[in-house]
């Protein structure tokens, strides 16, 4: 199978030249769905972290944390305020919190911004993974592994900045330690890759340890005792209507707060666009939230065996199309059996 063409004429955000004026903020790069695990030297791989998405942005009166529409991650995480940066830096990464064996756990996150604003984990920090400014200036133009090597060698303050590795050539090896370990998936970019802000991009590839997406919610049905028993989901379609995804069970632990949680969303009819069979407990929602849910992986548009995981708060109903898997051919792993397992370890605040 060939591999995938590279894109043409990247979508952006703003358009930036090399070397130019640092932004307020801009859009960050995404990846694609692979298809996937592969092996490849002309690709790096890194660990898929489970948090938000975000910027870290160096100024003279201090750092600025923003997610990937520029809102203000600060009140949420007001604990990064004490990371360092150099004016002028620019760095793309993610905000976690992580359990105690030092997993990245967006539940533990999203629990910050809960009516409860619980505190639990161990966090946040800010995982670094691209550096797109420094002194100002643009590094976008500049390939992956050059950006990297910036990147590793710093400096950055503070206890709550820190900048994982990343391997090269052995992407099967890494998602088997990966996956041994329970944690979301890993991220293959291309090494001679440029930074194209807003673009969702051939150059970087995701796969999953279980397969996900995220989705609106359109209805759910329960009933006064249980809660929320399951969740109708979809996609975002014309007029801001929904093309139905399928039926996400939701955990017993999570059936009341989702229904309470939703109870300001009840609307008077369907948002999607074919037909749902009336069922008893069934209580239509306007499609403002999204969902993560786990699936069964068989099929991106029509999700079979699904399980609601949370509400995230950090993604818009626009956000939520199907994605079709890329397939890139796989060469043999390099043979250096320990390598994966001392990358991920090296890579998790385990201290």
């Amino acid at each position: 199978m060939p591999e995938p063409r590279r894109d043409e004429g990247h979508p952006r955000l703003i358009e930036i030249a090399p070397g130019a004026a640092m932004p307020v903020a801009l859009a960050p790069m995404r990846p694609r769905l692979a298809l996937d695990a592969f092996n490849s030297p002309d690709w790096l791989f890194e660990l898929k972290w489970d948090g938000i998405r975000a910027l870290a942005i160096g100024r003279e009166d201090g750092v600025r944390v923003v997610d990937r529409y520029g809102g203000d991650l600060l009140p949420l995480v007001p604990e990064l305020r004490e990371v360092r940066l150099p004016a002028g830096t620019m760095l793309d990464g993610e905000v976690v919190v992580v359990d105690g064996r030092g997993r990245p756990s967006y539940e533990l996150l999203a629990a910050r911004a809960g009516p409860k604003a619980l505190r639990r984990g161990r966090g946040p920090y800010f995982v670094a993974f691209d550096l797109l400014y420094a002194g100002g200036r643009a590094l976008l133009a500049m390939p992956l592994h050059e950006r990297r090597a910036r990147l590793l060698a710093g400096p950055y303050g503070g206890r709550r900045v820190f900048v994982p590795e990343h391997l090269e050539r052995d992407g099967e090896p890494f998602f088997e330690v990966v996956a041994e370990y329970g944690l979301e998936g890993i991220v293959a970019k291309r090494r001679d890759g440029r930074y194209v802000p807003g673009a969702h991009t051939l150059d970087w590839l995701k796969y999953h340890v279980t397969p996900r997406a995220d989705v609106v919610l359109g209805a759910l049905i329960g009933d006064d005792r249980r809660g929320a028993t399951s969740a109708l989901v979809g996609y975002t379609a014309e007029a801001g209507r929904l093309a139905y995804a399928g039926e996400a069970l939701v955990p017993p632990f999570l059936a009341h707060w989702l229904d309470d949680a939703t109870r300001d969303l009840t609307a008077p009819g369907s948002a999607f666009t074919s037909p749902i069979p009336l069922r008893p407990g069934l209580r239509w929602l306007r499609p403002k939230l999204v969902a993560i849910v786990e699936h069964g992986g068989s099929d991106v548009r029509m999700l079979g065996d699904a399980r609601f995981r949370q509400i995230r708060f950090d993604a818009r109903p626009d956000d939520c199309r199907p994605e079709e898997p890329v397939a890139v051919p796989s060469g043999p792993p390099s043979g250096r059996v320990e390598r994966p397992r001392l990358v991920l370890m090296q890579s998790l605040p385990l201290d």
